[in-house]
């Protein structure tokens, strides 16, 4: 579900990466892009070879993730980038894209998939990124170092926040209230500091 305003953002087709959503104007860093809603489902029923190509499923706990309903707009059409504009911020157990940076209008909006390192069960691959940022590494997984380092640091800022309690095979409810932007997450040291280069 989006929550900037439908003057803010439009779905457009992109020349590699099928559709993406863009910014229709500026969109200051720190504010809230959306939250990642859908149906909770159990992870091991989750079926991962007829998502590869989408790869829409989003983390939640240990035992449960969200699905979205691909027929609604949502944060989940986000593309991926190794140079991502948009970051995730867990939020009384929801998960928030924020912006990472001012976004121009006109420029799509994009985060980091953060792929676990690639192995024998991912392929042939289709993780290909084709985000031709300058630090561009052509695919979406992760090294094993870079990815070991990020579960480490999601895992403390998950520790911040309650999760939800959830019914499986129910939708996740939105939150009655959100936050307009997200002022202050050690994110926004990490992404200026040399740890950037490519994700």
């Amino acid at each position: 579900m989006f929550l900037l305003s439908d003057d803010s953002w439009e779905i457009k087709k992109t020349r590699e990466k099928g559709y993406g959503v863009f910014s229709k104007k500026e969109i200051k860093m720190g504010t809230v892009i959306g939250d990642y809603l859908g149906k909770v489902i159990r992870i091991r029923e989750y079926d991962l070879e007829n998502d590869k190509k989408g790869l829409y499923f989003m983390y939640f706990s240990d035992q449960a993730g969200i699905y979205p309903n691909l027929n609604e707009p949502g944060p989940h059409l986000l593309n991926h980038s190794c140079q991502p504009n948009c970051w995730i911020y867990i939020y009384r157990g929801h998960s928030l894209f924020f912006a990472l940076r001012k976004i121009e209008a006109h420029e799509e909006l994009t985060i980091s998939y953060l792929l676990s390192p690639k192995d024998e069960t991912c392929a042939p691959c289709t993780h290909i990124c084709r985000c031709a940022s300058t630090n561009c590494t052509s695919t979406m997984h992760l090294s094993k170092d870079k990815y070991e380092y990020w579960q480490k640091f999601q895992n403390k800022e998950r520790k911040k926040t309650k999760r939800v309690r959830v019914v499986f095979g129910t939708n996740l409810p939105k939150l009655p209230s959100y936050p307009k932007t997200i002022p202050h997450n050690p994110i926004y040291k990490i992404m200026s500091s040399s740890v950037r280069h490519s994700f």
